[in-house]
């Protein structure tokens, strides 16, 4: 018996003494003799001990900064976790006077907003089998979609392969989870040119200073589709499922360590530069579909470079692609992104940072956004507040080479579209709770 269990045991009967004397004359016959009184306490610590005994063969529970259910030997977990993000919006724009009587907007809107609740389940099964399931709830009517589901094998030595739909290896801003961004939310180019949620398979290999992930897939944005379903669009059109599709991440460590580039803040007190480049490519092509007389490929690249010091940290990255846009017979076009962004500790747990995107579409002129503004981490990024202005400072009708969706209204960001009007600005104050 364990220290522990008999630690439980003695304070369980002594429990059950005090709880004894307190209902002697209900519990116990009058005139109870010595014998029969330690009788009933050794009737008690034999049932203490089988308690005890069926709760070390059940497994464990508890908290080691995830909430878990186990198997004795580890070789079974779940993980529970769940992140609430919660936001009130501020958005200033010209009025529309100068477009017709139909399309009139109001120049001020403000409100709550519920930006992401989700839920996730993951773990290990047979030690070396993970998966995981992660679902969110709209923010528009509350109903449960699915966001990641699947599963994976650890080979050991860094390798490691997953089927199922996962995020695309693609660009470093949609990788780094929303829990843990620099911003209230990501840069209004990134909502552009991610690659999304695929469903395919995906190869990942890593080493001390360098790492790849490999992914055969239907193409961008695929999620929650059939193999013959329209994706959310490809290059700013919206088009079909495409009949293939590839992408591939390569990630070079010059300084630091791995975990410190699952977020893009440096706390103060960290130790050296740490610095990491990436570069990534994502290819899809569709031959005609004869139904929807949709066709085309896609062809994405980026390059990124991350640094973060001693309370600082710096980001940058260059996205673009080439679209042969068969899908509304338009020939081609290629678009371009650029994301800096940075930000730094000026006490313990305050961060001012700073971004800057632009958007340089095939025709037209660019689209430029500032963000600013600071975080507060309560308790890092599991409690956390953020306040932020964004000021886009072009039209968005001036930009060419995506469909009026694709830089229209996205409430996600703030960003709600002032037609032929330039300068407009959302305020964004968001508490997000991590569990």
């Amino acid at each position: 018996m364990t220290r522990t269990t008999t630690l439980s045991l003695l304070a369980g009967a002594t429990a059950g003494l005090v709880a004894s004397g307190a209902l002697a004359d209900a519990a116990t016959p009058a005139g109870a003799s010595n014998d029969e009184i330690r009788a009933m306490v050794a009737d008690m610590l034999a049932d203490a001990e089988t308690r005890s005994s069926l709760l070390q063969a059940g497994g464990t529970a508890g908290h080691d900064g995830k909430f878990f259910l186990a198997s004795p030997d580890g070789a079974f977990r779940l993980n529970v976790g769940g992140q609430i993000q919660f936001r009130y919006v501020l958005n200033f724009r010209d009025d529309g006077g100068n477009v017709p009587i139909g399309n009139l907007r109001d120049d001020f809107e403000s409100g709550f907003q519920t930006r992401r609740t989700k839920l996730t389940f993951d773990g290990t099964v047979y030690n070396d089998m993970f998966f995981k399931i992660q679902g969110i709830f709209n923010r528009a009517g509350g109903g449960f979609a699915l966001e990641d589901a699947y599963v994976g094998y650890d080979y050991g030595n860094g390798f490691k392969a997953i089927v199922g739909q996962f995020k695309s290896p693609f660009s470093r801003e949609q990788l780094v989870s929303s829990k843990r961004q620099l911003a209230v939310d990501r840069s209004f180019v990134d909502g552009l040119f991610n690659a999304g949620r695929v469903q395919g398979i995906m190869v990942t290999y890593s080493e001390d200073t360098w790492r790849t992930m490999l992914s055969f897939n239907d193409g961008e944005r695929t999620a929650n589709t059939d193999f013959i379903t329209n994706n959310q669009g490809v290059g700013g059109v919206r088009g079909g499922e495409g009949d293939w599709g590839f992408s591939g991440r390569f990630e070079y460590l010059g300084g630091g360590s791995w975990d410190q580039f699952k977020d893009f803040s440096s706390a103060r007190g960290s130790e050296g530069l740490a610095w990491m480049l990436g570069a990534a490519l994502e290819y899809q092509d569709g031959a005609a579909d004869l139904i929807l007389d949709n066709g085309g490929s896609l062809f994405s690249y980026t390059f990124d470079a991350s640094l973060e010091g001693d309370g600082w940290n710096a980001f940058g990255a260059f996205i673009g692609r080439h679209v042969d846009n068969e899908f509304t017979d338009a020939g081609s076009a290629d678009q371009y992104g650029f994301v800096v962004q940075g930000g730094i500790f000026v006490t313990e747990d305050i961060e001012p940072f700073v971004r800057w995107d632009t958007l340089l579409p095939d025709t037209g002129s660019a689209f430029n956004t500032i963000t600013f503004g600071a975080n507060w981490y309560i308790h890092g990024h599991a409690a956390k507040f953020t306040l932020d202005v964004q000021w886009f400072l072009d039209a968005p009708a001036s930009v060419g080479g995506f469909d009026k969706a694709a830089i229209g209204a996205n409430t996600g960001i703030g960003f709600l579209g002032s037609g032929i009007e330039e300068d407009e600005f959302a305020v964004r104050a968001q508490f997000q709770l991590l569990f």
